[in-house]
């Protein structure tokens, strides 16, 4: 199992966190507040200066609608062009393999009415012969119930530049808004084969009081008990994800010194002993 922990733009935590991205080589960045590109450069400068063991680093968008692929490539297409070349500049001059990641939000229909399939394509000729990879993640306000929007893009452009992250957070949410049994909605919601084939890492959380949604605090906690966190290690072995990349997405109350997220880790490493 690869596990890879997951900090901000100001690298809060790494005290805590060092030395699983040591161990592991690789981290999650979430930004917060993207002001310009080169910021981003000088992070993962002094990221790699901090470890220079890492290969490898994905890079979460800020966290608002403005910010889902939708909206960013209908905005100005350019821009998202600029941003892409400056993950290669970044993967070249540290040699390190950058995922960009995106939120997705419509459904695939929508993708493919609105022309948005052809931005995406058009933003991965840009990764041919890179060490870059685009990332789309499944978010749960998604208008979709059967089938996963994510994995329905990626089966249909079928790059090798292009993943899904699987928030297993965001599956209890759908399945808990449409009030579906959560078994019920993974059986409908996900296929194996794509999984399999498509699936590049997973955001790894708990889904307390069956919410996520309506009170925020629930939503991508540490899992409030080993029950709890067998049920959603469980969705990995099932489906085949524990040979993928593991992303501890936990929120909490202190971020400089990552308790929960520790926690999970170490709950994940037990249980894959």
């Amino acid at each position: 199992m690869v596990i890879y922990p997951k900090t901000s733009e100001s690298l809060e935590g790494m005290q805590t966190l060092k030395k699983y991205i040591q161990k592991y080589r690789g981290v999650e960045i979430q930004v917060l507040n993207w002001e310009s590109d080169e910021k981003i450069y000088n992070v993962i400068n002094e990221l790699k200066n901090e470890i220079p063991e890492i290969l490898e680093v994905t890079i979460h968008p800020p966290l608002i609608d403005e910010y889902d692929f939708e909206v960013l490539t209908y905005q100005n297409i350019k821009r998202e062009e600029e941003r892409i070349n400056k993950m290669i500049e970044i993967s070249q001059d540290f040699n390190i393999k950058v995922n960009l990641l995106y939120h997705v939000t419509w459904n695939f229909s929508c993708w493919k009415s609105s022309g948005t399939i052809e931005n995406l394509k058009y933003l991965l000729k840009l990764l041919d012969n890179t060490n870059v990879n685009i990332v789309i993640e499944n978010i749960y306000s998604v208008v979709e119930r059967r089938n996963c929007t994510v994995l329905s893009i990626a089966k249909e452009l079928d790059n090798p530049h292009l993943g899904v992250c699987l928030d297993i957070c965001h599956l209890h949410c759908e399945a808990n808004i449409y009030k579906i049994p959560f078994d019920e909605f993974l059986n409908n919601y996900l296929n194996k084969e794509d999984c399999k084939k498509y699936i590049y890492q997973i955001h790894f959380s708990g889904t307390l009081n069956n919410d996520g949604y309506t009170d925020l605090k629930t939503h991508g906690r540490k899992h409030d008990s080993i029950q709890s966190f067998e049920k959603d290690y469980k969705i990995l072995t099932d489906y085949e994800f524990d040979d993928k990349i593991i992303v501890t997405e936990i929120g909490e109350d202190n971020y400089n010194l990552r308790i929960d997220q520790e926690e999970e880790i170490k709950m994940l490493e037990n249980i894959n002993k």
